[in-house]
């Protein structure tokens, strides 16, 4: 159970970092790190197959709602004028 937490908040984390610093295209990099991470560590903790990928896919989804937030707070900034 601690290493589902573990790599949901390292899937927020990488995801809020990719959208500080990173265009939208980068989501798809910012997706592949949670999910090769999570796929290995799932299969080490001997999760099941249908198992794993409930907690791959709810992990890409914190993600990228990470990487929305992020941009979002990059993009509400004062404007130059």
């Amino acid at each position: 159970m601690n290493a589902i937490f573990v790599l949901l908040a390292v899937s927020a984390l990488v995801g809020l970092i990719f959208g500080f610093y990173f265009p939208w295209g980068a989501v798809l990099v910012s997706g592949l790190i949670p999910a090769m991470l999570a796929a290995m560590e799932l299969q080490k903790g001997g999760f099941g197959f249908l198992a794993g990928i409930a907690i791959i896919v709810v992990c890409l989804t914190v993600n990228q709602i990470a990487y929305l937030i992020g941009a979002a707070l990059v993009n509400r900034g004062p404007k130059d004028q």
